[in-house]
């Protein structure tokens, strides 16, 4: 039946126009028991819209049906480090550097920004790793995740490397290496 759901929403996105813009490769459709599970990935942000309208029609079709749109997004530039602020707290600096990272999906962009804490950054000077090559590869690691693990930068445009995550980063780096 999984099979017949995605025919069905294929079809459906063939008859909007829509199908060009499917992520064949990230897009998911699973039956659960008696349910299913639709994880809809457009290649281009601009058009979430309209493939949130198909899949919130087959669900209405179909109760049974729970879905999931999201785009595909890719890193297009990571910036310079600047200071991180307590916004929207008291607007004083923290112990933490932002990068801005410039992302696009399609003809759709968004920025986001990576707050890498001080205790972040002293593990990786320590263990000798590059930064900014950390900080691109922790997007892209977070980008990669669908289901409801998946990250929507326009919804939540910030994201942390604290020393936890730091020191996680470094000993997978490590073990790699070796």
């Amino acid at each position: 039946m999984a099979v017949d759901l995605q025919a069905k929403l294929e079809g459906q996105l063939d008859r909007a126009g829509l199908l060009p813009y499917l992520d064949k490769d990230e897009s998911r459709f699973i039956q659960l028991g008696d349910n299913f599970f639709a994880e809809i990935v457009a290649s281009d942000s601009t058009r979430l819209s309209d493939f949130g309208r198909i899949a919130e029609a087959a669900k209405s079709e179909d109760p049974r049906i729970n879905t999931l749109v999201r785009a595909h997004w890719e890193v297009e530039q990571i910036g310079d480090p600047m200071q991180a602020f307590d916004v929207p707290g008291t607007g004083a600096p923290r112990f933490a550097v932002q990068y801005p990272v410039w992302l696009k999906s399609g003809q759709g962009a968004a920025e986001a920004r990576v707050e890498v804490t001080t205790l972040a950054s002293m593990t990786f000077k320590r263990q000798k790793l590059d930064e900014k090559s950390i900080v691109r590869g922790f997007v892209e690691e977070q980008l990669s995740k669908g289901g409801a693990s998946y990250w929507d930068p326009q919804v939540v445009p910030l994201l942390e490397i604290n020393g936890d995550m730091a020191e996680y980063i470094a000993s997978r780096k490590s073990l790699s290496t070796q």
